[in-house]
């Protein structure tokens, strides 16, 4: 059982540990982590694809005209939809469904945020979508993107406290491919036609003057546990 910072005034009881985990933060370190990479504006549209709980989403309805959020599970959208209800936020359109298929016009939303769910995706067909989906010079975040250090750690954790089947688990997301190197996300946004502006660890990403405290490392085994890219959608050339 999750029991809520009292200002997302709701108890839930959720699978993920990584959900788990943001939302022990408070809404107000989220305004300030969008607000680090420049996600707001009083006639902006953004977009929070693959939203879950909707952490990011009731943020950038604080800093942001509209808000489109999108989810492919039932049980992530109800907990959106009730913090959303009980905070009794009038801004915010959420609706089931995929990234790879996104039930937007073109160029759209001015930002993009995507935090914990891309490298679940069909990395290549979402990047197509939201570039498809966001305005020229708009500007996509992708945030705790997994890295092989993620996987090994759990790999690790499975041998130290006897737990077999976190490490069969573990090593089928390393032969499937689930977390994502830094190059081949440098290399797909290139291909998409993002340019890419930024990337590092989680939280970092944006304006140096705004600190931000991690939710989690950057490196385990020497590897990228999770980072973060900012990127954004260059003007077409004739």
């Amino acid at each position: 059982m999750v029991k809520i910072d009292p200002a997302w005034k709701i108890t839930t009881s959720l699978p993920s540990r990584h959900i788990e985990e943001v939302l022990t933060y408070s809404p107000a370190y989220y305004l300030k982590r969008l607000e680090k990479i420049g996600f707001t504006g009083k006639n902006s549209r953004i977009l929070d694809a693959g939203c879950g709980a909707g952490i990011f989403t009731v943020a950038a309805s604080r800093l942001n005209k509209q808000v489109k959020a999108i989810d492919a599970t039932d049980k992530y959208l109800a907990v959106a939809k009730e913090i959303t209800a009980k905070l009794k936020l009038k801004n915010i359109e959420l609706r089931q469904g995929k990234i790879e298929s996104l039930p937007y016009p073109d160029n759209y939303f001015d930002f993009i945020i995507c935090y914990d769910v891309w490298m679940y995706t069909n990395r290549l067909k979402s990047l197509q979508e939201m570039f498809r989906v966001l305005k020229p010079g708009g500007k996509i975040y992708l945030g705790l993107i997994a890295g092989l250090g993620w996987y090994l750690d759990l790999i690790w954790q499975g041998i130290r406290d006897g737990k077999p089947n976190l490490i069969r688990i573990s090593l089928k997301a390393i032969k499937d491919k689930v977390f994502t190197p830094l190059k081949e996300t440098e290399e797909l946004l290139q291909k998409t036609g993002f340019k890419l502006l930024e990337q590092g660890a989680d939280g970092q990403a944006g304006d140096k003057k705004i600190k931000i405290t991690p939710i989690f490392p950057d490196k385990k085994f020497g590897f990228w546990d999770t980072y973060e890219v900012l990127a954004e959608k260059k003007e077409r050339t004739r």
